[in-house]
């Protein structure tokens, strides 16, 4: 269905903090699993800024710090399990329901993971899905290896495949995140959103950026832009 708004053809989404109501869906499982002392102990995302190791290298020390809080015993099954006590934001499916009718493309775009993504995007009827990929050996065992398909600090990448995928211009993007880490993609959308939950801006070098508190803001957001 050909976009009903002038301004906006596609809405793509990060996912922790904005979509769900946790703000790292890695932290989340570490949390679920006992490895946050492992990684709290590390400076990993220090360490990924500073361009000391790769995503993938990141990905992989996440995972080997779940196998070893689980003696290697971690199942797909035990993830699903665990995600599937997310909790949606407030709001979101109204929202989503409403982009939709405008006949808007929705997108998930997250340095999260694909099985809570898939969750989601399943739940809210959304069709694309970038975020990255755990693997798992034939037993359905998790191993220390994944694949990379969002490195949250190049974001824009998969915003500009998703332009290619649709047709539509990133000056008709909307991105809605909730951190620096977005920052990327917020430079490339023709309407950048600021999801804040907090009091405290982070900071972000983005000019005309908007900011919502709620689902509810960023609807009338929407409607305003449509409208105008």
């Amino acid at each position: 269905m050909r976009s009903k708004c002038e301004k906006l053809g596609v809405i793509a989404f990060d996912l922790d903090g904005v979509l769900v109501k946790h703000t790292s869906s890695w932290r989340y499982l570490h949390e679920k699993f006992g490895s946050i002392r492992i990684i709290q102990e590390r400076n990993d995302s220090e360490l990924f800024k500073e361009g000391v190791i790769s995503y993938s290298e990141w990905m992989a020390r996440d995972l080997e710090a779940l196998l070893q809080a689980t003696n290697n015993k971690l199942r797909r099954e035990d993830i699903v399990r665990a995600f599937s006590e997310y909790e949606l934001e407030d709001g979101a499916e109204d929202l989503i329901n409403y982009v939709k009718s405008l006949g808007i493309t929705v997108a998930i775009v997250s340095g999260g993971i694909d099985i809570l993504a898939n969750m989601v995007a399943e739940r809210l009827g959304i069709e694309l899905v970038f975020a990255n990929k755990l693997l798992f050996d034939d037993q359905g065992y998790l191993i220390p290896e994944g694949v990379e398909v969002v490195n949250p600090l190049h974001k824009d990448e998969i915003l500009k495949k998703i332009s290619r995928i649709t047709s539509v211009p990133l000056s008709k993007f909307m991105f809605v995140g909730d951190s620096d880490w977005d920052e990327c993609a917020f430079k490339v959308a023709g309407y950048p959103v600021l999801y804040l939950r907090g009091s405290e801006i982070p900071r972000i070098n983005v000019n005309n950026i908007y900011v919502v508190k709620s689902m509810r803001e960023l609807k009338d957001l929407i409607s305003e832009l449509c409208s105008s």
